[in-house]
């Protein structure tokens, strides 16, 4: 039983051989086929209908930028969070 670390199976970022296969015919029968080029293509093509278009960037993008997080890790808040509450009668500072 593994104990929070690997202990067997293939090496981590070890493609399966499908995928190897896969990618082999697609570089014999296709040798300059790159999907996002032939995304952003469809893409840019002010021809192809507004929803297609947005759908090619919207998978592009997917590869280009990271996905944004709901909130940050708690490792990473601030550690120090002031508090300030201002009435017109007084002012309350407190420091959490």
């Amino acid at each position: 039983m593994a104990h929070g670390f690997k202990t067997g199976g293939r090496q981590i970022g070890t493609p399966n051989k499908n995928r190897t296969a896969l990618r082999d015919r697609l570089a014999t029968n296709y040798p300059d086929y790159d999907p996002l080029t032939a995304l952003a293509g469809i893409a840019l093509d002010q021809s192809n209908d507004l929803s297609v278009r947005i759908d090619c960037h919207e998978k592009i993008a997917a590869y280009v930028h990271p996905k944004m997080r709901t909130s940050a890790p708690v490792d990473q808040m601030d550690s120090n969070i002031v508090i300030n509450i201002v009435n017109s009668d007084a002012s309350i500072s407190v420091t959490v």
